[in-house]
């Protein structure tokens, strides 16, 4: 019983959020900045479908698109995913989703929140090359043309060495060639450094 119960707690959380990210994270790209990344000059965020399934834990033989329209339209159930995982503990498993969906409601204020970051985060078997925390959340990014959402976590995972203050985020939507929404920071040192950046309606 308390099997079934978890499941659909999961279930519940997942497809509670699905909306919410795409409003957030998919309708949006983000540019974050810190003069003391080293890596890379800033970073992009940019995300598809395809990186939700990923952060919620399960495991599923739906794609990872289908999973997210799936939790999005609310025709995900119970017998579309479990938590077992080759070379995996079952147990071991339902711990780390328990912990994403914790997780997951708080991912929506990140952009808002006061940032530390940390290039090159490993975790476990997970390597990215971003890690962002506001201290009740981290996300690992994965960076290709843009960098993408590849793991959350509870709390903050950041160790102490080569942790930076993240200085200025932006906002554009998704598709758009100019960033148009300080979310947080001053982009006036921003501009000069990085005059191929396009940024509308800013100080």
């Amino acid at each position: 019983m308390s099997s079934t119960s978890f499941k659909q707690r999961v279930l519940n959380t997942i497809t509670d959020c699905a909306p919410r990210f795409k409003a957030v994270f998919m309708d949006y790209e983000y540019l974050i900045y810190s003069e003391k990344f080293t890596m890379q000059p800033y970073y992009i965020i940019s995300t598809i479908a395809g990186n939700y399934k990923h952060l919620t834990g399960v495991n599923s033989t739906v794609s990872p698109h289908d999973f997210f329209e799936m939790c999005l339209n609310r025709t995900l159930t119970a017998d579309d995913f479990d938590f077992s995982k080759e070379g995996q503990d079952e147990k071991f498993v339902r711990g780390v989703v328990r912990s994403k969906i914790i997780a997951l409601p708080s991912m929506f204020d990140l952009f808002t929140n006061d940032l530390n970051a940390k290039e090159n985060f490993t975790q476990g078997t997970v390597n990215c090359s971003l890690a962002t925390t506001d201290n009740a959340i981290t996300i690992g990014f994965e960076q290709r043309i843009n960098a993408s959402p590849k793991t959350l976590l509870k709390g903050n995972e950041l160790r102490e060495e080569n942790i930076v203050n993240v200085t200025l985020v932006l906002r554009r939507a998704k598709g758009a060639d100019k960033f148009d929404t300080v979310l947080q920071g001053d982009t006036l040192s921003f501009r000069e450094l990085h005059k191929g950046v396009h940024i509308v309606n800013s100080k």
